[in-house]
């Protein structure tokens, strides 16, 4: 008997007993491992669809030009600070003036392009 199964069972909680359930727990624990994958760095840092949605927003009914926003959401906005969470994160590194992944970086990305293509969906963001 499963260890705590007699105080999981007054809540009506059981654990797996089948190995088709533990697959199901395990579909659904990698299901909500890659939503929090996606949805982390849209709280980790603003993106740029988003920006782009807030200038034109609190630009309001006067618009915003597209040089407005090109000189508003430039690379120091848009690409720096996300090369820069690579780097502290030890993902990427920048030696002899180029980025290349750590190995880190390089299973990350293997995982997502495991993801989009589990998916069917091309390259692009």
């Amino acid at each position: 008997m499963w260890k705590y199964g007699p105080h999981l069972s007054i809540l009506r909680i059981y654990p797996p007993t089948s190995l088709a359930e533990y697959l199901q727990l395990s579909m659904y624990f990698f299901s909500l491992t890659l939503a929090y994958m996606i949805t982390y760095s849209a709280v980790e840092a603003d993106s740029p669809s988003l920006l782009i949605v807030r200038k034109i927003f609190e630009a309001g009914s006067l618009g915003l030009s597209k040089e407005s926003l090109e000189d508003e959401l430039d690379n120091s906005v848009l690409i720096e600070p996300r090369v820069n969470d690579l780097i502290r994160d030890k993902m990427a590194e920048f030696h002899e003036g180029k980025y290349r992944l750590k190995m880190k970086g390089i299973l990350l990305a293997r995982l997502f392009t495991f993801y989009r293509n589990m998916l069917k969906v091309g390259k692009g963001g």
